[in-house]
Order: C-alpha cells, then structure tokens, then sequence
C-alpha cells in the first residue's frame, strides 16, 4: 500500500537546486518546501511552496520531483504543483539543514 513515507522516501533524492550551489545540498524536505502530499490510490500530488516567488528552477524542481515519486513502484501518476500564494520563510528549515548551511556560511557579525 502507498503511503506517505514511500514518497518522503522518494524525495530525500530531491535536493534544492539553489542549496548546491551554496556547497550545502538540502532536501525540498529538510528546506520546507513540500506543502502537502494527497495520495488517492496510485495517483500522488504534490503541492511545493518555493523559496521565492521568481525562482528560476521551478520547472526543474518539478521536474526532479515527479521523477523521483514516479519512480516508487506503486505510483500510478504524480503531479507537481506550485503553491504560487504559500510564503517560504527561512525557519521552515528543518534545524538540522540550517546547522549545515550556517557551519558553511555563518552569519555575518552586527555591526554597532
């Protein structure tokens, strides 16, 4: 039977275009992204929220997701969708993800 942890399984091969170039890959996951997962049956879809509003890989996120849900045995179809009115904000990172990030690119310090 298809749950979610089969297709949260799926995504962990689903990493945030942006975060590679920063030298710290990060799961759509780890980042926050993934708003919701219906599974009816065979059919999955996915609602993403992006970390701007202009982002660039958009059609390569989704992409890379519907790949790699599409690739779990008991998907039938998957579609992937932009939640064009969800705000991503920062604190949304899992606290793991932005202990990497932070590790290689620290906080600049306040100035007086």
């Amino acid at each position: 039977m298809l749950d979610e942890a089969a297709i949260y399984e799926a995504l962990e091969r689903v990493v945030d275009p942006c975060s590679i170039a920063t030298g710290t890959p990060i799961t759509l996951r780890e980042m926050g992204m993934i708003e919701a997962i219906d599974i009816d049956d065979g059919a999955v879809r996915l609602t993403l929220r992006l970390t701007s509003p202009v982002c660039w890989q958009a059609a390569n996120i989704i992409a890379m997701v519907e790949k790699a849900v599409g690739a779990v045995p008991e998907v039938e179809s998957v579609v992937c969708a932009l939640n064009g009115r969800a705000q991503w904000m920062p604190d949304m990172m899992h606290p793991d993800a932005t202990a990497r990030l932070r590790r290689l690119r620290p906080l600049p310090e306040a100035r007086p």
